[in-house]
């Protein structure tokens, strides 16, 4: 919408009114006849003649009816024609049943369906005559299909010309706009508040200009689904325009309210915010210059400096942009932490982002640097401190205004990001630097310092990460572990005691994980490989990964009594494949456990442990009278081989023996003279894995 147009609308229908003492009266005809009367408001670019008929009807009563021909206008209309009954008072003239009506004016504005729309004044006035000023207190204003708008209007010689036009329960004009940018769903929110709207002119017979002013005072709104929600807003809008010069003028004050917009929820109770913004355009008209500055409270500021040329086909612009956040707690929480749930995350720091920017609606370009300084980030695993940053970064925005890959990028400079302080679980670092140069293209590392962990160290090269802004990122390195242990490492319901070694090539996608190489090391002195590490959707809760991993001559003495099951001698190979893991639990595997016979220990098994093996494998332990005092005389059975074939899927659990002879399937093998037999008596058996745990529990039970 023209303002400078809509302004001068204004004025050109009121002025007509109340302002003919500061016209130029160059003929008249006879009192109580015919009236002609000349206007000429050069500031205003208005000028015309005024012609109608004066009617005495009794005393100091009258009644005018006449019309207004405009010579020279802002806006050309029809003929506008005024009646209206007057009469002579002490010290002012009062206007009775005044009706204004402007014929086809040439206004169009698409967004609220005006188009040469005819427009309606009617009310009651006042003109005082020795101060030369006038007050309309009840007007009504229909304006095309427009809601009609209930105004007072006041005007005052002082300052140079004062007129001002105030509209009550702006509401239903607002709502009607608010349906046209909308549609119908605007007419399905509640709204309730105190709205006062007011447009002022001043220095009117010099130079002109105009104040239109939106005051809200607990205002509130919400959407039919909820979804979105303003309440109790208080604060004001307020825009300045000089009507001889091209420039506008526009500050937003809220004082206090609060807003959800989806899961966003934002309290502008003891953090009132200012925004405001000066538009100058030049004088071929072609460019437009302006300045954004916005204040919030306990949340930061930022400057926005543009220029938008306008005289080639495709609009350019370019200009700078400063955000400062000298905390970042508040900030952190009411865009990261609230709407997304992680109460258990808390950030601080002081932020700094200066850019530049340039380009068009289909293509912006942007190159800046962010800093951080004095910053931290908690968790209820991570804890770092001391984080700083200086990071050059360039980025390129399409048609829908989100990151994209262009070949006009070029690398940009590397910067740093330092974690003074860092530690979760036993990883610990000190004064860690991490190199990297940042572009909506890629995100390249440069030599990341080696990682210190469980008595071993990591290493990370050659990382870079593709198309970091879009859902079709990939991100990929390389992984050196050496001589890590992995006992401190392991959960306390599975210790592994070992060391880990080896290299790892990964690519990680939105959807996927996949590598490339494998990890070798030592547990529980046997030989072990880990392979086929993957992972499917890995930032959704439905994520899936896996692995497999051999094991060779493992010694079974600390295994066993690292899990408490009993205790076994000897030596065992361990082949777990096709290992799948869903929501925290296997979904998938298959594993062969087979003894291998070893020259430095005897193959023996303790009661608990067969007892322990016959529970995973028929469902029940050892039963009966003669077991108790069988326990009573040995402790350790000797074994000629244990092997079993353990199988997941679909939720089903199927063990199987894997010595068998005669028909019979063992799980536990004795040697010929004396020892033990655990029998898998049901082969085909299947079980829930659920099944399956509680089994498990039993056992530690």
């Amino acid at each position: 919408m023209n303002k400078l147009r809509f302004n001068m609308l204004i004025s050109t229908i009121l002025l007509v009114l109340i302002m003919p003492h500061t016209a130029i009266s160059n003929e008249t005809s006879s009192f109580g006849v015919n009236y002609q009367f000349k206007v000429d408001l050069p500031k205003a670019g208005l000028s015309g003649i005024l012609k109608g008929y004066l009617e005495h009807i009794q005393q100091a009563n009258f009644k005018f009816e006449g019309n207004f021909n405009p010579e020279l206008s802002p806006l050309k209309s029809g003929p506008i024609n005024i009646s209206t009954e007057l009469s002579l008072e002490k010290g002012f003239v009062a206007f009775r049943k005044l009706s204004i009506h402007i014929a086809s004016l040439n206004l169009n504005i698409s967004e609220l369906k005006l188009h040469n729309p005819d427009i309606t004044i009617t009310g009651s006035g006042k003109y005082f005559t020795d101060s030369k000023t006038a007050q309309f207190s009840n007007l009504k204003i229909k304006a095309g299909n427009l809601p009609i708008i209930n105004a007072a209007l006041n005007y005052s010689p002082k300052f140079d010309g004062t007129l001002s036009l105030n509209i009550f329960d702006p509401l239903p004009l607002l709502q009607n706009i608010a349906e046209n940018l909308l549609g119908e769903a605007a007419l399905e929110w509640e709204k309730e508040g105190k709205l006062n709207l007011a447009l002022n002119l001043n220095k009117l017979n010099s130079a002109p200009e105009s104040t239109l002013s939106l005051n809200f005072d607990d205002f509130s709104a919400s959407s039919p689904d909820g979804l979105y929600l303003v309440d109790s807003f208080s604060g004001s809008l307020k825009s300045f325009l000089p009507l001889n010069e091209s420039k506008i003028r526009t500050v937003l004050n809220i004082n206090s309210g609060e807003a959800l917009f989806n899961t966003l929820y934002l309290n502008l109770k003891n953090k009132p915010l200012k925004a405001s913004i000066l538009a100058t355009q030049s004088k071929n008209k072609k460019v437009i210059s302006s300045k954004i500055d916005v204040t919030w409270q306990e949340m930061g500021t930022t400057r926005i400096d543009t220029k938008i040329n306008t005289a080639k086909k495709e609009i350019r612009y370019s200009g700078n942009m400063d955000i400062n956040i000298p905390s970042l707690n508040d900030p952190f929480k009411a865009f990261v932490a609230d709407p997304f749930s992680l109460s258990d995350l808390s950030a601080n720091g002081t932020i700094a982002l200066s850019c530049k920017f340039n380009g068009s609606p289909s293509e912006t370009l942007i190159n800046g640097v962010l800093a951080l300084a004095k910053g931290s980030f908690h968790s209820s695993s991570i804890n770092t401190n001391k984080i700083s940053s200086k990071l050059p970064f360039a980025v390129v925005l399409g048609d829908d205004f989100l990151p994209q890959t262009s070949d006009k990028l070029k690398k940009t400079d590397q910067g740093t990001i330092r974690l003074g302080e860092f530690s979760a679980g036993p990883l610990v670092l000190k004064d860690f630097n991490i190199p990297l140069s940042v572009s909506s293209n890629e995100v390249i590392f440069g030599k990341i310092p080696s990682i210190k962990l469980s008595g071993g160290q990591l290493k990370l090269l050659k990382v870079r990460l593709e198309k970091p802004f879009s859902k079709d990122f990939a991100l990929n390195g390389k992984l050196n572990v050496s001589a890590v242990n992995l006992l401190p490492l392991s959960p306390p319901s599975l210790p592994i005691d070992g060391l880990l070694n080896g290299d790892l090539q990964f690519w990680l996608l939105a959807n996927t994980l996949s590598t490339e190489g494998s990890f070798s090391g030592e547990v529980y002195g046997g030989d072990m490989e880990v392979s086929e590490i993957f992972a499917e959707n890995p930032f959704s809760p439905s994520r899936q990964y896996g692995a497999d991993f051999k094991v060779k001559s493992l010694k079974l003495i600390p295994l066993s009594k690292a899990l408490d099951i009993g205790r076994i001698t000897g030596r065992m190979n361990l082949d777990l494949t096709d290992l799948v893991v869903a929501y925290g639990q296997p979904a998938e595997f298959k594993l062969i456990a087979v003894s291998i016979p070893d020259a430095d220990s005897d193959q023996e098994i303790s009661l608990k442990a067969v007892n322990t093996l016959s529970v995973i494998g028929t469902g029940s332990g050892l039963t009966g009278a003669g077991v108790g005092l069988f326990s009573q005389i040995f402790r350790q059975f000797s074994y000629a081989g244990l092997g079993l074939e353990c199988t997941l899927n679909n939720d089903l659990f199927k063990i199987r023996g894997l010595i068998r002879e005669d028909g019979i399937e063992y799980i536990i093998k004795k040697p010929p003279l004396f020892g033990i037999n655990v029998i898998n008596s049901n082969p085909e058996n299947l079980i829930s894995f659920s099944d399956m745990l509680k089994r498990l529990k039993r056992i530690s039970e």
